[in-house]
């Protein structure tokens, strides 16, 4: 059976230089790397890199490249399936627990499947996973839904439906959080 991949996210200041994106294309286990700025804050881009295995996203996340790059926080790295094509949406939604106790990424899966049951108008996917490091480090769930665009979810958010139904699912066992958007594009 074929693991599922990793995606490893990175907060940059600005997108890499061709160069850099091409020298992290030659990484054993690579397999597509997006990037696009956050739309609530522009001089803040997020590069995502997404691996073929756990193995191969950690080897990434502890090279010399991944540090190279100015990162403005430590590289997270999440289980991910069926990620991808949340990324090829006009806006994706980037939401993650920090801090995340025993429970919550089963809140989480229990929000996404009520959200791919009664899907929002504007919603375009959804996919979450839990992050995966270096022993002691404080577990992280995300979750990623694709939208036609950042307005769409803000409108969505407002209405009765799915997330006004089940939001209570993201606000416990988690000790914080963070949410943007972003328009991914693939390098």
């Amino acid at each position: 059976m074929a693991s599922s991949p990793v995606i490893v996210f990175q907060s940059l200041g600005q997108q890499p230089a061709a160069s850099v994106v091409e020298e992290i294309k030659k990484q054993d286990g690579l397999q597509r790397v997006f990037f696009g700025s956050k739309m609530e804050d522009v001089n803040r881009g997020i590069l995502c890199t997404e691996w073929s295995s756990r193995e191969a996203a950690l080897n990434y996340r502890s090279s010399g490249l991944a540090s190279s790059l100015a990162a403005k926080e430590e590289p997270l790295a999440f289980i991910a399936p069926g990620w991808g094509t949340v990324f090829e949406q006009p806006c994706t939604e980037v939401f993650t627990g920090f801090g995340a106790l025993e429970g919550f990424a089963g809140n989480v899966g229990r929000f996404v499947q009520k959200m791919k049951e009664n899907p929002p108008e504007g919603y375009r996917g959804v996919a979450f996973g839990e992050s995966v490091g270096l022993e002691g480090e404080e577990k992280a769930v995300r979750m990623v839904i694709g939208w036609t665009s950042r307005e769409a979810h803000l409108e969505a958010k407002e209405k009765p439906g799915a997330i006004q139904d089940n939001i209570h699912e993201l606000r416990t066992l988690r000790k914080a959080v963070d949410l943007y958007h972003v328009e991914f594009k693939e390098l």
